[in-house]
Formats: C-alpha cells, sequence, structure tokens
C-alpha cells in the first residue's frame, strides 16, 4: 500500500490526540483556560470541496497581500487514498486551485510548505513516490515563476521535505528528514541549499539519539537560520503523512543555527516537560527575537500542551501559552515583535460541557509582545484543525488547515481562516532634511539623524529596516549612513559618478538596498535585484527617489514632475506630473504602503499626495521647515 496505506488516513482524529477511543473510553485535550471572544478571524470559502476525496492544507506563505499560496495534498480515492500535491493560490479576492503541481510520473505526492521571494519565485517542497509497494519517497522541490509550476531537479535522496524558506531568491533552506523504508517514518534530519542554480544536501550535526526529524527552519538572513524539529531514543510513530502527527516517547526539542557557514545546536529538553516535548514550527523577526512553537508530550509519547519557546539572542526560554492543557501548536509567524500568530488545534474533555468530550478544533494565539492570548476563530465544524500561518503587513493573515462536518464519516476538506489587519495603527513614515534631519510621523520611530554634523553632500534619501527599529540615510555622492539596527552593505561613495545619487530603498529583508541616481540610474546592493531603470531615458526630467515592493520583486522610480515608472512587479496607482508644482517645491519623496497597493508622494515643501490605499496622515507644508524634505520612506 506506501506510506500513505488506508491505515493512516483512517487514524487522523486518533493521530491528533484529541478525542481516542481506548477500550471503550473516551480521552481528550483539556481546553484553552480562556477562550475570550471570537472577534477576528473568519472562514473565507476556498477552493471547490469535493465529497468523495479528502483535502488538506499543510502551510502557506503570502508574497504581498494580493499573492498567497497554500499547500498540502488531496486523496482522490477514500478506499485506497494515496495523496496527490495540492496548491491554492490568493489573488487578492479569492482562492482557487491550481493546476500542474503534481509532479509528472509519480503515484503520489505532497506539499508540506512554500516559501516566496518575489511573486514570481515561490519554492514548494515535500515528497513524490513512484512504486507504492515501499516506504521509498524521494525528496521534492517545485518552482513558481509566475507563469507555472515545475519540478527542480534534485539530488536523488529518500525522505521527505517539511519546511521551506528562502531570504533571497538565491538562498533557500529546505528541512526534512528521511524515513524508515519498514514504517515509513522519519529516522533522520535532512536539510538543503538552494544557491541560485541547484540544489544541494547540506551537513548537519548528529542529535545523539536514535531518531531525529527538522520540521520547519526560518532565515533572518543568509548567515542567520533556524531549524528545529525533534530528537527522540525511541521510534517516531507517525499517522496520515511522516512528520504531520505523530508520537514518541522521551522526545526532546531539536534546534539548529545556521551561521552562513555551519549548522550547529543540539538537543534541548524542556525542564516544564520531563515526559518530552517536540518542537513544529519557527519564526523569526530580528536575529535577537526568534519564536518556536510545538508541543509537550505525555508519558504514552503523544502531544499534551501547547509549548511557545522565544530566542533573546542569547537563550532559548518557555513562555505560557494561554491554553495551558491538553494541545498543539503547529506553526508561527510575526510581523513584528509585538504581532504574532501561532496555530493549531485543542479540544474540550469530557466532563467540561461535554459528555464525551469534543473533536478538535482550530486554535489561535496570538502575542502582544507581552503575553500570548487565544484570538478569536470560529468553530467552524465538528472537527478543524490548523497547520500554517502567514500575514500580510497591513493587509491580512490567512490560516490553513483542514475541518470535517462528519467525524465518524471522516472526508475532511481545506479550512482557510483570515483576519484583516487594520491599516490605521500600523502606517508611518520618516522624512530625512537636507541637513541630516529626520522627521517621524504616524508609527515611525526615531533613531538618530545627521543632522549638526558636517556632511561632504546633502543627505538625498532614507529607507527604514525590516523590524522598522532602524533606516539609512544616502547623500548626494553616493554615501550611506546607518542608523537603530541598519546594517551596512556598501555605497557609491567615493566612485566617480555620472549624476548624483538622490534615493535609497531596502529589500523586505533588509539584507540589502538600492541607490537610484538623477538621471535614473539605479544600483543594488547586498541581496538586492535589478529590475531596470530609466538611465538615460528622463529627458529634461530628473528621477528624485525609488521604493520597493514589499516583497522585493520590482520598485518605483520618481521622477521631478511627480510622475512614476514602474518597474518588477509593481502596479501604477498614480502620479502628479505637471500638477502646477511650483519650482521650489519638487516631488522629492515615494513611500510604499504596506501591501503594496498604495504609495505616497512627498514635495520638497513637505505637502503629500496619496494613491491607491496608501492613508492620509498628514503633511510638513505648514510647521516650517528649516530646509527642504527630499526624501520619505515607510514605517510600520
Amino acid at each position: 500500500m506506501g506510506m500513505w496505506s488506508r491505515r493512516r488516513h483512517l487514524r487522523l482524529l486518533a493521530a491528533l490526540g484529541v478525542v481516542v477511543l481506548v477500550g471503550g473510553v473516551v480521552t481528550s485535550f483539556v481546553p484553552p483556560a480562556a477562550q475570550g471572544a471570537y472577534t477576528g478571524w473568519a472562514i473565507v470559502n476556498g477552493a471547490a470541496p469535493d465529497p468523495q476525496a479528502s483535502q488538506l492544507l499543510l502551510n502557506t506563505t503570502c508574497a504581498n497581500a494580493w499573492d498567497c499560496w497554500a499547500v498540502g495534498a488531496i486523496f482522490p480515492n477514500v478506499q485506497n487514498p494515496q495523496p496527490l500535491a495540492l496548491a491554492e493560490h490568493w489573488d487578492g479576492s479569492s482562492w482557487s486551485d491550481v493546476s500542474g503541481v503534481q509532479p509528472p510520473g509519480q503515484q503520489a505526492s505532497v506539499l508540506y510548505d512554500v516559501s516566496c521571494v518575489t511573486s514570481s519565485d515561490c519554492w514548494g517542497v515535500g515528497g513524490q513516490q513512484t512504486v507504492l509497494q515501499a516506504n521509498d519517497p524521494t525528496v521534492l522541490m517545485e518552482h513558481w515563476n509566475g507563469a507555472g509550476w515545475s519540478v527542480a531537479t534534485t539530488p536523488p535522496i529518500g525522505g521527505m521535505l517539511f519546511s521551506v524558506n528562502c531570504p533571497a531568491a538565491s538562498d533557500c533552506w529546505a528541512v526534512g528528514a528521511t524515513l524508515d523504508p519498514v514504517s515509513g517514518d522519519a529516522i533522520g534530519s535532512l536539510a538543503f541549499h538552494w544557491n541560485g542554480s541547484s540544489w544541494t544536501m547540506a551537513a548537519i550535526p548528529a542529535s545523539g539519539q536514535s531518531a531525529d526529524q527538522l520540521s520547519s527552519v526560518n532565515c533572518i538572513n543568509a548567515t542567520d537560520c533556524w531549524a528545529v524539529g525533534t530528537a527522540s531514543a525511541n521510534p517516531f510513530e507517525s499517522d496520515v503523512l511522516p512528520s504531520l502527527l505523530y508520537k514518541s516517547q522521551g522526545a526532546e526539542p531539536w534546534m539548529l543555527h545556521w551561521d552562513g557557514s555551519t549548522w550547529s545546536g543540539s538537543t534541548q529538553a524542556d525542564p516544564q516537560s520531563p515526559t518530552g516535548a517536540a518542537l513544529t514550527g519557527v519564526t523569526c523577526v530580528a536575529s535577537t527575537d526568534c519564536w518556536a512553537v510545538g508541543s509537550t508530550m505525555n508519558a504514552a509519547g503523544h502531544f499534551s500542551e501547547p509549548l511557545a519557546e522565544q530566542w533573546d539572542g542569547a537563550t532559548w526560554s518557555v513562555t505560557p501559552t494561554t491554553t495551558t492543557n491538553n494541545g498543539a501548536l503547529a506553526n508561527v509567524t510575526c510581523l513584528s515583535a509585538s504581532a504574532c500568530w501561532a496555530v493549531g488545534a485543542f479540544s474540550v474533555p469530557a466532563g467540561q460541557g461535554q459528555q464525551n468530550g469534543s473533536n478538535p478544533q482550530s486554535l489561535i494565539e496570538r502575542w502582544d509582545g507581552s503575553a500570548w492570548s487565544v484570538d478569536g476563530g470560529p468553530d467552524v465544524t465538528a472537527v478543524s484543525v490548523l497547520y500554517g500561518v502567514a500575514c500580510s503587513r497591513g493587509a491580512q493573515c490567512f490560516a490553513t488547515g483542514f475541518s470535517a462536518t462528519d467525524p465518524n464519516n471522516f472526508t475532511p476538506q481545506t479550512l482557510t481562516e483570515e483576519t484583516t489587519l487594520p491599516a490605521a495603527g500600523s502606517q508611518g513614515f520618516e522624512a530625512v532634511a537636507a541637513d541630516g534631519g529626520m522627521f517621524s510621523l504616524g508609527d515611525a520611530g526615531f533613531y538618530g539623524s545627521m543632522g549638526g554634523h558636517r556632511l561632504v553632500a546633502p543627505t538625498v534619501g532614507t529607507a527604514v529596516t525590516a523590524d522598522d527599529r532602524g533606516y539609512w540615510l544616502v547623500a548626494a555622492d553616493g554615501g550611506v549612513f546607518s542608523f537603530g539596527d541598519a546594517g551596512f552593505y556598501g555605497s557609491m561613495g567615493g566612485n566617480r559618478l555620472n549624476a548624483p545619487i538622490v534615493g535609497i530603498a531596502a529589500t523586505p529583508d533588509g539584507g540589502g538596498y538600492w541607490l537610484v541616481a538623477a538621471d535614473g540610474g539605479v544600483f543594488s546592493f547586498g541581496d538586492a535585484g535589478f529590475y531596470g531603470s530609466m538611465a538615460g531615458s528622463l529627458g529634461g526630467n530628473r528621477a528624485t527617489a525609488l521604493a520597493a515592493t514589499p516583497d522585493g520583486g520590482g520598485y518605483w522610480l520618481l521622477g521631478r514632475d511627480g510622475g512614476v515608472f514602474a518597474f518588477g512587479n509593481t502596479g501604477f496607482f498614480g502620479s502628479v506630473p505637471e500638477q502646477g508644482l511650483v519650482a521650489d517645491a519638487p516631488v522629492t519623496g515615494i513611500s510604499v504602503s504596506p501591501d503594496g497597493r498604495g504609495y505616497w508622494l512627498v514635495a520638497a515643501n513637505g505637502s503629500v499626495d496619496n494613491f491607491g490605499d496608501a492613508s492620509w496622515l498628514g503633511a510638513l507644508n505648514d510647521i516650517g521647515l528649516r530646509a527642504p524634505l527630499t526624501g520619505v520612506s515607510q514605517s510600520g
């Protein structure tokens, strides 16, 4: 029957450890200590359900607010359920199935995770199998180029990949495990790296245990990644799909760190869980702020209590969750240090409002910077579980998994829940003056300036870091100045230029930036990509600024007359060329709204125009500026 047998499929509810018949007695998870008000999340209609097939979504990602992916598997035949890879796409208004994701010539396949660098550069990973008589799948990597999915050439390595993360187009990591040829369960961790042209297997340290697996990976940049999973002296016993739901007595969290050259790490026993613990998801806001989630394990090796651990730059420490008994967190994502979401499942035990206990229900918890709390979500159906979560800044978050209406005739369908993030309170911008002075509006923070310092050339632009805890200033001679947690990746200072530098924009991960010159030329540093320029094409006009899309897949150039030029995957939302601008008030800055569907244009005298979904936040033309404004950058 192969590794995806009918036995595994029908044991899904039991695998959750939530409602399990043992000798005629019902055992179940304990519910969250406080449910809170269900206010934030709602069910989103996904692709059309198939009552004859089982469908699971295992993870999700968003390149921007109108371009998200969710991947998983569909079991088309309930009598002999061999899964086939499944992908759904969000276009800003609805979810739909996407064809062509199933590897040709394979009898079984599954996608566990997906990661996007831009709208036209995404990777999905999982496993594929040709012969079903043995538990011998091989790793699967698929690439989206903006038009279709294609299977990448990969080393013929047996196993499954459970997670992928791409800090840049030429830098992706995928992790997973090799599988036991008899049981089909995970036995040894795997890691692969994409260098922009090929995938290669990477060396990882031994856990010191007889079995281990890596379930999730996340990178801040090319030299700072975390991978987490589980290691155990006892075998893993998986149900449904490898790594998805498993048990193992005495399991311990397995944490690895990548420093740009090697992976290092060890198992870390949870002192609050002497019977074991497992980690299934990890995400990082900064090098000193990461979260890993999973579950403690009971004496029988089943998932028991939700687990959240935080990295402060030196150590990992357990942080209490609201759901204090019997539940599990599968994955986590963060928009900032004070805005994280973790998803999973819980259930109500017998005797607490339920005669026989409840089936599992989706669980969403939110971190506000000081504590985790249950975030409101609907009790969707008889059964629901969430595995993946992803957010678009200033737009929405999606949580994906599965639900079922009848636990006794179990045919799960894909489940997607959404919460809308308010634009108000999450927008702001920094403005820089020619003398190096900085002005903060909305949610923007102040981290220093060049005001009062002697400059070789006037400052002409600014860009904010990915976590809004720093920014760069750029001078007309191409010199770059870093403040807060902004890193330095190079400059044009000291180089001969055909035209002076007039602006700077940062990549989404803060690992690079673009400089733009007055003649429309563009210079890339760090992990910034080149998508075109207006060098030699502006005539009597001149470029004054550049702003990048939220996913780094394109940028806008701004002309002095307020004209906007789009490159890469950008959209055009309006401009103000020849709108009666006076000579002393050229348009000098452009800043993009959080979801990339709008922007602000700022003139030298402090007047502001907003386009698309960019909110009106105010202007500076009535405060008596000492020097003209020369740049603007989005924050929040």
